[in-house]
């Protein structure tokens, strides 16, 4: 009996990082769909370059305040329900931006969406940390989120060879066919079904916000959390958006650039894989402060890269195994700084502070080409910003965390 009982959470398991690895693969195609498409699409609605700045900030505006909103509504209600709403929420406004026309209706379809995207993911990591052993569950967690940029790959595989709305309808049709396969079969966290039972209805945690980030000797983890997640994040962004245009500044063919987008997730997702491997095996610190050598060294190497299609492509992938990997192992290792009945809360705030950097990067290269900086400018401005995060992981892996 024992064993079988044994058997049966392996397989509960088992399927809720499943369920949890594809969703967060539809939260890496929709994340990246403006910046893949907005070489095209720009000239295709008569939008003006600076006009992108804003488009792409737009939808992680609502990433910041879904995070937030959702990550609360989890902790009260419930995981499994709030992950649904977000994955519709998200699937029907990407569809949406396919058709929409007016700038203004444009942006107003890319928060909403947004909205969506940023309320899965604080939901996902909570159900995939809730669902392993918290010996494992940091490891486990920043595997799952390889679906990043994987979702990422596929957008660039649809960008480089059909038209620009294809890639707003693979990133809206995919959530939408998977939210009634997550409410038919992922089990809901059963840690958050026994924490809603036993805890009491006056615990801090329910009502007080600041309790939950910075009470009982929390402050320090949930500062460097987000230290980590905003400098990181930036730097992302700033590429994920930007590395298109960048590329076709520097004198490539829209067809070459979508496919150096393409092997740059590719770079994040064995990046990803590998990092993760790294740090359950090796010194963690060390690990990080390799990586963060690598991945300026990379940025330098992009700087540098002029029109040849084949030096592009290798800058491309070592800067996405570098950077996109970089912010991932904070998805694994922030909810095992918050106990159950707060994880949504905590890591929602975590991708919320994140996502307010990743709003600024797309910005702050813009601002930077409009004085003149040009991409190699731009991308020599992040040196200082992910050295900065970098020191903040390193710090971060020291602390001690829950066991719950």
């Amino acid at each position: 009996m024992t064993q079988a009982v044994a058997i049966g959470e392996r397989g509960r398991a088992g399927l809720t990082l499943a369920l949890c690895f594809v969703a967060i693969l539809c939260e890496g195609i929709d994340i990246q769909s403006m910046g893949l498409a907005a070489p095209r699409m720009a000239p295709a609605l008569g939008l003006a370059r600076d006009q992108l700045g804003p488009l792409f900030s737009a939808s992680i505006l609502g990433l910041l305040i879904g995070a937030v909103i959702f990550g609360r509504v989890a902790d009260r209600f419930g995981r499994k329900g709030t992950l649904i709403v977000c994955l519709v929420v998200f699937g029907v406004f990407s569809l949406a931006t396919a058709a929409v026309r007016p700038f203004g209706a444009l942006l107003v379809v890319r928060l909403l969406a947004g909205l969506g995207l940023g309320g899965a993911l604080p939901n996902l990591v909570a159900l995939a940390a809730e669902a392993v052993a918290p010996e494992s569950r940091a490891g486990l967690v920043t595997r799952i989120t390889c679906g990043l940029p994987f979702g990422g790959a596929l957008s660039g595989l649809v960008a480089a060879n059909l038209d620009w709305r294809d890639i707003f309808y693979l990133g809206g049709l995919a959530p939408l066919a998977l939210a009634p396969i997550v409410a038919l079969a992922l089990p809901e966290s059963r840690a958050f079904l026994e924490a809603r039972h036993t805890a009491p209805a006056t615990a801090p945690a329910r009502g007080d916000f600041r309790w939950i980030l910075f009470g009982e000797g929390r402050a320090g983890a949930t500062l460097l959390l987000w230290t980590a997640s905003f400098g990181s994040l930036l730097s992302l962004y700033v590429l994920l958006n930007w590395l298109p245009t960048f590329l076709g500044d520097k004198g490539l063919a829209k067809s070459d650039a979508s496919l150096v987008s393409l092997l740059f997730n590719l770079g994040a997702g064995v990046g990803c894989l590998i990092l993760a491997e790294l740090l359950d095996r090796r010194r963690p610190r060390r690990t990080i402060g390799l990586w963060y050598v690598g991945l300026i060294a990379s940025l330098v190497g992009l700087a540098l890269v002029n029109t040849g299609f084949l030096a592009a492509a290798a800058a491309g992938f070592a800067v996405g195994f570098f950077v996109s990997s970089a912010p991932l192992p904070l998805y694994g290792m922030a909810p095992c700084y918050y106990a159950v009945s707060m994880r949504g809360t905590g890591v929602g705030a975590s991708v919320a502070v994140g996502r307010a950097g990743a709003i600024l990067g797309p910005l702050l290269a813009a601002a930077l080409l409009g004085l003149g900086a040009g991409a190699s400018g731009v991308l020599l401005a992040l040196l200082p910003i992910t050295a900065v995060a970098g020191g903040a992981t390193m710090a971060l892996i020291g602390r001690p965390r829950l066991a719950d």
